[in-house]
């Protein structure tokens, strides 16, 4: 199975292989159907874009996400779970959390574990997730990436992105994550290799 970066790289004119596409028919209720023509209207995109984003995040996250644990949980439960501990309580908490999940949760989205898979889930969590965020690759050192993600979900849920994506990723870095924190935003500079 072709991987999102591999999807994403041609999408992008990207030095991988353009991917083979074919035409299929759906049949699809006309109120879903006007609900996407919508939407595709809003986003200033061809239907079509927009029925390959939908079948791209579902293939590359959504189909998995179950089976590797994860559930949608609402902003505000979210914040206001996080308002009930300090800042060093959610460190360790995301750090407790994610020690146990990294490597099982890459091997169920993706198969392997390595500093791209991570970046992969990653961004493709970020547009299951709604939030605006910037991905740039460096482009002199193609291993080295930079987010900035905008969730206006407060300061400690940036403290509990921050230490997680940190835990995640630590063993695959060859150099130390780099980040700025503010109340609703988060911008993490990661280097990795494999592991």
């Amino acid at each position: 199975m072709t991987g999102f970066s591999d999807n994403l790289a041609a999408a992008k004119g990207g030095s991988r292989r353009r991917l083979a596409s074919e035409n299929i028919s759906f049949r699809l209720q006309k109120v879903h159907l006007d609900q996407l023509r919508e939407e595709a209207k809003e986003k200033r995109i061809s239907l079509n874009t927009l029925a390959n984003q939908i079948i791209d995040s579902y293939v590359n996250f959504g189909a998995s996400v179950s089976k590797a644990g994860m559930i949608p949980i609402s902003k505000s439960v979210l914040i206001e779970l996080l308002e009930g501990y300090s800042e060093e309580q959610i460190k360790a908490i995301a750090k407790r959390t994610q020690e146990k999940i990294r490597i099982d949760r890459a091997l169920q989205l993706r198969g392997r574990y390595n500093f791209e898979v991570l970046v992969d889930i990653f961004e493709s969590w970020l547009k299951a997730t709604g939030f605006s965020y910037r991905h740039n690759r460096d482009a002199e050192n193609a291993s080295r990436h930079t987010f900035i993600v905008q969730h206006n979900m407060g300061r400690k849920y940036s403290l509990f992105l921050l230490e997680a994506l940190k835990v995640n990723s630590e063993p695959v870095l060859t150099r130390k994550v780099e980040y700025t924190i503010t109340d609703n935003s988060l911008v993490i500079i990661g280097e990795g290799g494999e592991a």
